[in-house]
């Protein structure tokens, strides 16, 4: 089998992967460039791995590791850069003292209303180049795509399923 450099590129840049990936990156730098410029100057762009998957009452540990696809040890990590940003707190799980429950603080809260206008405003901008319709479109299709493969928004990367197989 042989390697064309120029052909591999090209097929890599058009999977679907890629193509979020990219949006992904783009759209998180952009957001926080916005962020720090409303006031929020210790917003590092790692903090959205972990905020996006924060419940707004609060998470465990384990789960926010499930979520994201890595091991507690590297969500706790990155929790405290996140809590010495005041972003958000660590509490001892109401039922079962083995588990923490990370939560919004105060400033962790506003900061969660400001990211929430800064995409919005994201997505208005994009609707404005790509047209609205194409942006509702892209939206609508990922909504539906995301419902097949992963309804409870709880895929985790190491469970073993055939192809096309549709999560539990």
């Amino acid at each position: 089998m042989s390697f064309d450099s120029a052909s591999v590129r090209a097929r890599r840049e058009q999977m679907l992967l890629r193509l979020l990936f990219r949006a992904t990156h783009t759209m998180n730098a952009e957001l926080t460039r916005r962020v720090r410029a409303r006031g929020w100057t210790a917003f590092k762009p790692t903090f959205t791995t972990l905020l996006s998957h924060l419940d707004t009452d609060g998470t465990t540990i384990s789960t926010l590791a499930a979520r994201i696809g890595t091991s507690r040890q590297a969500v706790s990590q990155l929790a405290r850069a996140i809590e010495e940003a005041g972003l958000i707190e660590r509490m001892p799980h109401p039922t079962d003292g083995r588990s923490v429950v990370v939560r919004h603080t105060d400033a962790g809260r506003r900061i969660l209303l400001d990211a929430l206008d800064v995409m919005s405003a994201i997505e208005a901008e994009y609707a404005g180049r790509a047209g609205e319709a194409e942006v509702g479109e892209l939206k609508g299709l990922l909504a539906h795509l995301l419902g097949e493969i992963d309804p409870a928004g709880a895929f985790h990367p190491d469970e073993q399923r055939s192809p096309g197989a549709v999560p539990n």
